[in-house]
């Protein structure tokens, strides 16, 4: 039995983040004012542990929320408590559906302190009592003049994330192993020395300077080889690796005071949609699930993920919160728009749609299977299949000039027998990769004004157009890496300008590639089937009514 012997005392890091050029601060736990009990956990051990575990990768998925950041409130400690939650949360669910938390409710209505932080166990207690809601009920403040204190939702007590209960593990490595394979992430604390502000990448081991204190943080996993914690911070996305780093087992204290985590309960931030529930009741659970796609859209509350079971859901849905939209399957998960309209309009950034057939559009001009309509976008479609519609995505107007960083993510879609596979209408920041669009009447992409985005690893074949088509100022986009096959044309560019065109297979298009007013292109390591020649291919356009050249002057005469 582990008694705890002392407080916590964390430090504000300001010296080292001021060497670095980052600001946070850390809890500076003097004195616990709760009667905590000495709560030592007995994990059942297992009989063999395996030399590697991560909670980020177990066959392939990753279970692990992203990485945040605790800004300038000294909240290490409720980042560290709240990522282990969202990750069982996900484990339990079975999937990572996007699992966001409120550490600002958390952190604060448990006692926390922006000049100083809180007390560990004024969190775990307040976890078991009353749980943590959504991220949406209270988002975390990003600067100390977004308080006032206590802006946090009135129904939050309906929308919690509970633990059952919580103890300390033995100050031991098999333990808190065993606890991470059987159980979930391990929040706890190591400290922090000067030279770990410098650690990128590798396996931290302290080497010199002074520790500044403890600071709180999550393991998700180890390897055995050759012996290390992998770690979630919460210092945002710029410091260690990305946001993680590994550190060697008995470094600064890692073991010292880990937190064991009994059962997740409570209001998951995720609905449930099947059309087999034709007679109710509908709440939005596994249980009691939503009978419709919108029904659920309207009723959860935003930030919230929706799943939808496999079936025909013959809608027109308009995503008008933020929310996630995941199908169990895309081939046999379908939303069918009985050739009325749009199928699936988004209204609302920060929206996915992921896993399903989406089909049937109207045929009017523009019409789309998706249609996104935000000045803001930040829309992700991933894992579709998307067929029978007028334009098959169509990503329309960002206000460039108020939302500079906007951007769209497209990827891993299967696009076919549209008018048009892909359709950009002064979007910015198109990230589109790995898609396979063919055999759509028109062109495989059109771009018009849409300029900076990201073309990248698409198979694009059988097109009766354009595989791509970049028209109308659509400037400084890069198309690396794609594969495009028996189009009329394989790329064709219109008064758009610094584009980079590079790495990709011309292979059989009738027209392998053209442009028209297109200035400041670079074609670079191309492949071209129907070039062998050692000097530059050609690639022959017209400046006004003047026909001119530029050359791929590394072309390739393997594919890529």
């Amino acid at each position: 039995m582990i008694k705890m012997k002392k407080k916590i005392i964390v430090l504000v890091i300001i010296s080292l983040f001021l060497l670095t050029g980052f600001q946070s601060s850390q809890a500076i736990n003097l004195k616990n004012d709760l009667k905590v009990e000495n709560k030592t956990s007995n994990v059942s051990s297992s009989d063999e542990l395996p030399s590697y575990f991560n909670w980020r990768d177990r066959d392939g998925v990753d279970f692990v929320t992203p990485i945040r950041n605790q800004g300038m409130f000294p909240s290490c400690e409720t980042f560290a408590f709240t990522a282990a939650i969202e990750a069982m949360v996900q484990i339990k669910v079975g999937y990572p559906f996007g699992c966001d938390l409120s550490e600002a409710h958390l952190f604060f209505f448990s006692g926390g302190n922006i000049e100083w932080g809180s007390y560990p166990e004024n969190d775990t207690n307040f976890l078991v009592e009353y749980g943590i809601p959504d991220e949406a009920c209270w988002p975390y403040p990003e600067e100390r003049a977004q308080l006032p204190l206590n802006m946090t939702s009135p129904d939050w007590q309906q929308r919690t994330v509970k633990l059952k209960d919580w103890y300390y593990l033995p100050e031991n490595e098999t333990a808190i192993k065993e606890a991470i394979v059987n159980n979930g992430p391990v929040p706890t604390y190591f400290h922090v020395y000067q030279d770990f502000m410098f650690h990128r990448k590798g396996i931290y081991k302290h080497r010199w300077g002074k520790s500044s204190g403890p600071h709180y943080v999550c393991i998700v996993g180890y390897n055995d080889d050759p012996g290390y914690w992998i770690v979630k911070n919460s210092w945002g996305t710029g410091v260690n690796d990305e946001g993680w780093f590994n550190i060697a087992y008995g470094e600064c204290e890692m073991e010292k005071k880990a937190f064991y985590f009994d059962t997740v309960y409570g209001q998951f931030p995720i609905a449930y949609v099947d059309d087999d529930n034709t007679a109710g009741p509908w709440d939005g659970s596994e249980e009691n699930p939503y009978q419709c796609i919108q029904q659920a859209i309207d009723e959860v509350y935003e930030g919230y993920t929706i799943y939808v079971k496999n079936g025909t859901y013959y809608e027109n849905i308009t995503v008008n919160k933020k929310v996630n939209i995941d199908g169990e399957n895309k081939e046999t998960t379908i939303i069918d728009g009985g050739k009325i309209g749009d199928v699936v309009t988004i209204s609302e950034p920060y929206t996915r749609i992921s896993g399903f057939t989406i089909q049937n559009s109207g045929d009017l001009e523009f019409n789309s299977g998706i249609k996104t309509l935000t000045l803001e976008s930040y829309t992700t479609i991933k894992n579709n299949i998307i067929r029978n519609n007028n334009i098959g995505i169509f990503l329309n107007y960002v206000d460039e000039h108020t939302y500079p960083e906007s951007w769209n993510i497209v990827t891993d879609n299967i696009i076919y027998d549209n008018v048009d596979g892909i359709y950009s209408h002064w979007a910015i920041n198109n990230n589109i990769q790995n898609n396979k669009i063919f055999n759509n009447t028109d062109d495989g992409m059109e771009f018009v004004r849409s300029p900076d985005a990201i073309i990248k690893n698409n198979e694009i074949k059988n097109n009766g157009k354009c595989g791509i088509f970049l028209r109308g100022s659509s400037f400084k986009n890069i198309l690396e890496g794609n594969t495009l096959t028996n189009n009329s044309y394989g790329i064709k560019l219109s008064e758009s300008n610094k584009n980079k065109i590079q790495k990709n297979n011309f292979i059989d298009n009738c027209m392998q590639a053209t442009f028209y007013n297109s200035f400041l292109n670079k074609w670079r390591g191309n492949y071209w089937s129907d070039w062998n020649k050692i000097r530059p291919r050609p690639i022959w356009g017209k400046i006004n009514k003047l026909p001119w050249v530029n050359h791929d002057i590394f072309s390739r005469h393997n594919l890529i």
